[in-house]
């Protein structure tokens, strides 16, 4: 190694540059001492050179753009340190061409040669390594900035994203694409048979909430979920928007509606009020699957006075039975509870509409008990949903009958309170409480006899009805 204590060397002098934050330790750098120059072609120079500063220039004079640039290895400080470079002439040199070594990486960066003492170039390197420090610290500030200013204008993307929702529906839901939700939409009272006299949000609410405390104190096994105000755009007898009518019964559950012509200018909007609720724990599905030449199906249906279905009496040996509807509707009895249908065939059947009027838009029990005779008689399967209530997750619910040879054995004993009132579709009557003093049954009996047969006091075990309710009931 060329230069020890206060020898001569050839060193390093920045001729030009810009400004100091672009010096790294991979370039030339003031105060560096030469020791090799060597090229990839094979070309070696080795410290002492002959000649000194002059000596080495005429060597580099062969070296001018050699592919691939030259290797410059230098001392700094007590460290070797090989740094890339390229011999380029010196543009400043007015009287006669001579070279320079210049970065490999940025060619505004440009060294020139000096013969020096190595304790000169000791004092060089110290200086240059203050201006390396300095050069972090601002290129440290500077990008620091940068993203301060970055980030100021930064905004969010979003995008689109595909989803699986069909798999995801059949997957993930407890009744299989639909939700465990149920609403019911509650028309504001008609104040007079004016149009637009309809009574405020709170009177209506008023009517959601009745209508939800009856139904849970009756025995339906149902829960809060929300409640919101909906906004309905009507046609009125005296007052008709051009080309625009709709029907609420339609509407209630529309995923969309027209909302006013082109042409409308003013409109009146009524205000209804929607009641979410949902079953209290959960929906159990129940197949009954008819054998051949089976004479019933063993299921007796009546609705509750909120126009709900729900299985009152269940027959032993039926098809009923064997699909264990006798077990949970015996567990609903024990608890209390009515055995409350939510599903047909995987079509909802709660109540969806309280008009104007005060009536309630629901599903008549003839029609529900001719639906299941004509599965019995085609000898289709049909599967139920009940509402269940919060305790009944147990495993007797879900057990088949093929578990045990007596499902009997573990029945509770206790009786059914039937706590619920029943009515018939035609609920637009006045209901008169006076006329009702004595609680009686009423069966509607359809062509085929067979399907509404009961014969055995155990198919609707219940204490008698005291009050004023009056039952309708259509067994199948």
């Amino acid at each position: 190694m060329a230069g020890t204590g206060n020898s001569p060397v050839v060193a390093i002098k920045l001729a030009r540059s810009p400004q100091t934050e672009s010096w790294t330790q991979d370039k030339l750098l003031a105060g560096d001492v030469v020791l090799q120059v060597s090229s990839d072609s094979g070309v070696m120079l080795v410290a002492p050179f002959a000649g000194g500063k002059k000596g080495l220039i005429r060597e580099l004079k062969k070296l001018y753009n050699v592919s691939g640039g030259v290797k410059v290895k230098v001392k700094r400080g007590s460290s070797v340190i090989e740094v890339r470079a390229k011999v380029a002439v010196d543009e400043s040199s007015l009287l006669k061409k001579t070279y320079v070594l210049a970065s490999a990486t940025d060619s505004g960066h440009v060294a020139t040669l000096v013969d020096a003492m190595e304790q000169d170039c000791l004092v060089l390197q110290e200086k240059s390594r203050k201006v390396l420090e300095a050069s972090k610290i601002l290129k440290e500030y500077s990008k620091k900035d940068d993203l301060l200013v970055k980030l100021g204008s930064m905004k969010l993307k979003d995008s689109y994203v595909n989803y699986p929702w069909e798999q995801k529906m059949m997957t993930f839901l407890p009744v299989s694409g639909s939700a465990m939700l149920f609403s019911l939409l509650i028309m504001p009272p008609a104040l007079s048979t004016r149009a637009r006299d309809y009574a405020c949000v709170e009177q209506t609410s008023s009517r959601a909430v009745a209508w939800l405390s009856a139904a849970q104190a009756s025995g339906v096994p149902i829960t809060f979920v929300n409640i919101q105000t909906e906004h309905l755009f009507m046609q009125f007898a005296d007052y008709q928007v051009p080309g625009y009518k709709q029907d609420p019964a339609v509407i209630s559950n529309s995923g969309c509606y027209r909302l006013q012509d082109r042409e409308a200018m003013d409109m009146d909007v009524v205000r209804a009020v929607r009641l979410w609720y949902s079953p209290a724990a959960a929906e159990l599905a129940i197949d009954l699957r008819p054998e051949a030449n089976e004479s019933r199906l063993g299921v007796g249906i009546s609705c509750t006075e909120e126009g709900f279905c729900y299985v009152s009496s269940v027959d032993p040996g039926t098809v009923a039975d064997r699909a264990g509807l006798w077990t949970v509707y015996q567990d609903a009895c024990a608890a209390g509870k009515l055995l409350v249908i939510s599903r047909v065939g995987g079509e909802k059947i709660a109540p969806w509409l309280v008009a104007s009027s005060g009536s309630i838009r629901c599903y008549e029990t003839i029609s529900l008990s001719n639906k299941l005779s004509l599965h019995r008689q085609t000898g289709q399967a049909i599967r139920l949903h009940v509402m269940l209530w919060e305790g009944a997750l147990t495993s007797d619910l879900y057990r088949s009958p093929e578990d045990g040879s007596n499902l009997e054995e573990n029945l509770p004993s206790v009786a059914c309170m039937s706590r619920s009132v029943h009515r018939y579709y035609d609920d637009h009557l006045p209901y008169d409480k006076a006329s009702h003093h004595e609680p009686h049954e009423k069966h509607f009996m359809p062509t085929d006899l067979r399907d509404f047969e009961v014969t055995d006091s155990r198919a609707e075990p219940s204490l008698p009805m005291s009050g004023p309710y009056l039952q309708y009931k259509y067994i199948n």
